[in-house]
């Protein structure tokens, strides 16, 4: 449901009649018996003080999110539907929802509106999970910490293994990292294990607790419906799954391992003969298809062992062997203009999808938030990517593209005979780059090349291997002191929050810092941001606060005096 922002009114406090309403139908709608639970207790329901604000969706939705003071979502409905608990609210009241577990790299996922499939979940199930019943989903790291709600589609409790089997499990309607969560005007650290309270489920209800460790299954791949691409944030990027896979039968690994050969005798050029050991790791498992890596193994195939499946092709006719055992050599192999060869169609192999991308180059200062650089390639680079077999819904680095470009000219042959450090430019270049002319120096070439790729950036916090993806140039915190009605001096800061800054947060330390009054409010140039004020001339102040508590690099922070006295008259 939040998979983009929602369209909020401002929030308003409801009455305490009104407080004790929304209880009241949480009991009723979750089966939690008021009587047997402490204050406290029920304040980590439903807080003291509760806003209320409409929203709608661009999906065309529309319904009621709550808040508690610090503007932390905590319940949350559709016009016409149950309540719904935030995460947040899973946090701090422990366990009254049946949950549902997947696998931990499944989460991140669930955040771009995917579904979770039958194959993704682990068995056994909360006998509570029947069709139609909310429940909150966990991974089987910290099996007590909901990290996404939904809607069960099925009913659980029938199925004890899920290998093979297909279906959605869950709707999910809201998770960690959606545009819901980020609502939250506090940072709010993902708890490692919550404490259950006991009271608040029904004795009926109770069930055993699930073991993660042993419903693991390590072999176990994810299924997920209108998954997304993870590093873009592309919610299109991919809108079907339907090639993952639960389980691979011995029949299947035979054949993906028999194509894995094709795809060697086709792509490949070998100087035979080769030793069969040499062949198996240097060919034919990096030719395999992209499959679970578990399954990269002759010892899972009927064959079991690298001879015999060798000496089964050569009775096909596929190869030519001599020798045995640790000696064994391929001598020659079926000849690429056979018809078996040629209507072969190649596949994304495993040693591709497995090779990473170069990373841009990190800061040194591991205190501070690294700003990575990445590129999209867009539709006039589609025959470009398609002849050098690369992935185009990809991100790549400066670097990468530096190297795509180089690969395209050597592969064509297009550097000026005449002048080596021109490159002729083909219809392909031309639609790439812009350019006109039939040859152009490199250096123009490659700045034309890397400026028709979709720009992103990437924040990421001091510590972590991956952040926050945004489209366009990385972002720069706006510092501004000005002065307003003639004689009154501001400071306003304003695109923060890319860089996991919080409103409040920053509002606060800067009434400590700067010793005067902050306000919030939208920013008045673009309503999508957020805008702090502080009173008086407090920009250098702000720009060191930025960088040493925050950890934001000073090239990302622009610092601006507009006041009075500093104009030129």
């Amino acid at each position: 449901m939040f998979k983009k922002p929602p369209h909020q009114k401002a929030s308003a406090n409801i009455k305490s009649s009104e407080r004790r309403k929304l209880l009241q139908t949480i009991a009723a709608t979750y089966g939690v018996d008021l009587d047997q639970l402490s204050k406290e207790d029920q304040l980590r329901l439903v807080p003291n003080t509760v806003k209320q604000a409409n929203f709608k969706t661009d999906a065309g939705s529309s319904g009621i999110i709550y808040f508690d003071e610090n503007e932390t979502p905590v319940w949350f409905k559709e016009r016409d539907s149950k309540l719904y608990p935030s995460v947040y609210t899973c946090w701090q009241a422990g366990a009254f929802l049946p949950v549902i577990i997947t696998h931990p790299h499944v989460i991140d996922v669930l955040a771009g509106g995917a579904d979770l499939m039958l194959p993704g979940t682990i068995p056994p199930f909360d006998k509570r999970a029947v069709k139609g019943v909310i429940v909150g989903v966990s991974d089987s790291a910290h099996t007590s910490v909901i990290k996404a709600i939904g809607v069960t589609n099925l009913n659980m409790t029938q199925f004890d293994r899920v290998i093979g089997r297909t279906g959605v499990a869950v709707n999910v309607i809201h998770s960690v990292g959606d545009e819901l969560y980020k609502l939250a005007k506090v940072d709010i650290t993902v708890p490692e294990e919550v404490k259950s309270i006991t009271e608040l489920i029904p004795e009926s209800a109770a069930t055993d607790t699930v073991n993660s460790e042993d419903a693991v299954d390590g072999n176990t791949e994810i299924v997920l419906e209108g998954t997304r691409d993870v590093a873009t944030g592309d919610d299109n990027a991919v809108n079907n799954v339907t090639d993952d896979v639960a389980s691979l039968s011995v029949e299947d690994l035979d054949k993906f391992f028999i194509r894995s050969l094709f795809q060697t005798i086709k792509t490949s050029e070998i100087d035979l003969p080769i030793p069969a050991s040499t062949f198996m790791s240097q060919y034919i498992y990096k030719n395999l298809p992209v499959i679970d890596s578990s399954y990269a193994n002759v010892k899972k195939t009927s064959w079991k062992k690298t001879t015999k499946f060798l000496k089964a092709m050569a009775k096909e006719g596929y190869l030519s062997v001599k020798g045995k055992d640790d000696d064994l050599q391929i001598i020659k192999l079926m000849s690429t203009n056979s018809p078996q060869i040629q209507n072969f169609v190649t596949h994304k192999t495993i040693a591709k999808a497995q090779a990473a991308p170069t990373e841009p180059t990190a800061s040194k200062n591991s205190s501070l938030l690294q700003i990575k650089s990445w590129y999209k390639p867009t539709g006039h680079y589609r025959f470009i990517f398609n002849d050098l077999d690369l992935n185009y819904q990809r991100l790549y680095a400066a670097g990468d593209v530096k190297k795509i470009l180089d690969n395209y000219v050597k592969k064509h042959g297009q550097v000026d005979q005449k002048n080596p450090k021109n490159l002729i430019l083909d219809e392909n270049l031309k639609a790439a780059t812009g350019l006109k002319e039939p040859s152009a120096p490199r250096d123009a070439v490659s700045k034309a090349f890397l400026k028709g790729f979709s720009p992103h950036c990437e924040v990421i916090k001091p510590g972590q291997e991956r952040g926050e993806m945004y489209k366009g140039e990385p972002p720069k915190i706006q510092v501004i002191t000005e002065t307003k009605i003639g004689r009154k001096t501001i400071t306003k800061v304003v695109d923060f929050e890319r860089f996991y800054i919080k409103p409040v947060a920053l509002s606060d330390e800067l009434k400590v810092k700067c010793q005067g009054s902050a306000t919030i409010h939208e920013c008045v140039q673009n309503p999508k941001l957020m805008e702090v004020q502080v009173q008086g001339p407090h920009g250098p102040v702000i720009v060191d606060l930025l960088k040493n508590k925050w950890g934001v690099p000073a090239s990302f922070i622009k610092f601006e005096d507009k006041s009075k006295k500093n104009r030129k008259r």
